[in-house]
């Protein structure tokens, strides 16, 4: 037999012997021996080799090490000690992860608490004293927590002593223009209006004095809407009824009015605000143009100067009442080139000029409206609507709703150009009154020098104004003592008034 054959048949003969050997180790109960019968490597060690004498092949030797038990066990046990601590850690991590989420879940809950407190503590020195119990009994701590429970009481005490104002017929309202800003630039020769803007503008410096004697003599802003509010009657038709106003002892509440908006073109370079937009800080503010071209924001207008009166003396306010900003259409709205006649609406980029400039009145506008202010329409022509025709007034309505209304939203307040009522004291009739009211206007106003006139039907609300002027300050002083010292705070550089 070939010598090459012979050799294969001893390498499998071999083989066969380390896989018995293997067999018997591993799986034979008792076959593994004890410790003085195993070599001193702990290994079982089958050895051949195969020499060719004959040839003078060099010997071929194959070793078989057959696996440790030990050694094995050991590997096992290390990996299932790295399992554990990966199983540890990821427990470890996991319970951070929890008390994390549990930190910021009570930060959270806290932090919501504190905001809930702080509106509630707004909404109690706003005299609305049901809607702070409310808010604070709306906190899911409020069951365990007895400084909550003390406040609640204390607001339930306060709102108990608030008296019912006795008549709402007898509410004043104050308003004015734009304020001035720079008196030089306004009063100086060459100015747009000299004359105009010292007999029926009010400047700031004047403005905020008139805040303060108000507020010290214990008057609080109310809107229109606490004097009288519109409600479905049991017929089903929609009516308007008096609403009952509650403010303590001494508090005298009034209505605040502005009227213009606009910051007309005129109006450029003389010394007033140039818009309203929204400040860095998200609230309505006003853009000034200085006279040396310097841009800044600020308290340049009523809007800012009421509502930073207000973050000091919340007291100051009804149920979060401020004021309500009358607007016009001719010239855009609230300083922004809204109007569609100031584009040619055939060339795109012109049509895309008067969309931008919408978009960015609309922003400003519904930042206005959260802040807690109204808007009333003061005409879009600003012509005198008693002296129009019927179709005149059709028109004017008409125009303002299709191109102001989007912008400012809708609204039920409507403000008289120069404040000339379209009806006399005995009441509303007739088609103006009745196109008016058909676009949905309920509450009216116009220019009254007494200290407060007020109608209230089923159907409509009217209440006159009065101008807190140049006008007014020196020629009829004492329309406004009730109010304030016009003599105290007429500003020193009014020219004098002929």
């Amino acid at each position: 037999m070939d010598k090459n054959i012979i050799r294969v048949f001893v390498i499998l003969g071999e083989l066969l012997v380390i896989l018995v050997l293997t067999f018997i180790i591993f799986f034979v109960p008792g076959s593994s021996g004890n410790a003085s019968e195993t070599s001193t490597s702990g290994k079982a060690l089958a050895a051949v080799k195969l020499s060719d004498t004959d040839s003078g092949t060099p010997a071929v030797s194959i070793a078989a090490v057959v696996p440790d038990k030990e050694a094995t066990e050991r590997a096992r046990l290390e990996r299932e000690r790295i399992a554990e601590e990966a199983r540890l850690a990821e427990e470890a991590r996991l319970e951070e992860e929890r008390i994390r989420l549990e930190e910021e879940a009570r930060a959270e809950a806290a932090k919501k608490t504190a905001g809930a407190e702080e509106t509630a503590a707004l909404q109690a020195n706003m005299y609305d004293y049901d809607a702070a119990i409310e808010t604070l009994k709306a906190v899911p701590q409020y069951e365990t927590r007895d400084d909550l429970k003390a406040t609640v009481a204390s607001y339930e005490s306060a709102r108990d002593k608030l008296v019912k104002w006795e008549d709402n017929t007898q509410i004043s309202h104050l308003f004015v223009h734009s304020l001035i800003v720079d008196t030089s630039r306004a009063f100086r020769k060459g100015s747009s209006q000299p004359v105009g803007y010292n007999r029926y503008m009010t400047t700031v410096g004047e403005f905020k004095a008139m805040l303060e004697s108000l507020y010290e003599r214990g008057y609080v802003l109310v809107s229109m809407h606490d004097i009288a509010e519109r409600y479905i009657d049991e017929d089903g038709t929609e009516k308007l009824r008096k609403k009952a106003i509650y403010l303590p002892e001494g508090k005298t509440p009034f209505v605040l009015s502005q009227d213009d908006v606009n910051y007309y073109a005129y109006m450029e370079n003389d010394g007033f605000a140039d818009k309203l937009v929204i400040g860095g800080d998200g609230r309505p503010t006003c853009q000034y143009t200085d006279v040396d071209g310097n841009v800044t924001f600020g308290e340049y207008d009523v809007l800012p100067i009421v509502d930073n009166f207000l973050l000091e003396h919340p007291d100051f306010s009804y149920r979060g009442a401020k004021g309500i900003l009358a607007v016009t259409g001719y010239e855009g709205a609230l300083g922004y080139d809204t109007g569609w006649h100031m584009y040619d609406l055939d060339d795109p980029a012109q049509k895309a000029k008067l969309e931008a400039e919408q978009e960015a009145a609309k922003k400003v506008a519904d930042a206005i409206k959260a802040d807690g202010w109204e808007f009333a329409s003061h005409s879009y022509t600003h012509t005198d609507m008693k002296t129009n025709s019927f179709n005149k007034v059709v028109y004017d309505t008409d125009k303002w709703e299709r191109e102001v209304q989007p912008i400012l939203g809708e609204t039920d307040l409507y403000i008289y150009p120069f404040g000339s009522d379209i009806c006399d004291w005995r009441g509303y009739k007739g088609d103006k009154y009745e196109y008016l009211k058909k676009a949905g206007f309920w509450y009216f106003c116009n220019v009254d020098a007494s200290r407060y006139w007020i109608q209230i039907t089923d159907n409509y609300m009217r209440m006159g104004r009065i101008n807190a002027d140049g006008e007014r300050m020196v020629k009829t002083p004492q329309k406004l003592d009730y109010f304030f010292d016009s003599a105290a705070i007429l500003d020193k550089s009014r020219p004098a008034l002929g």
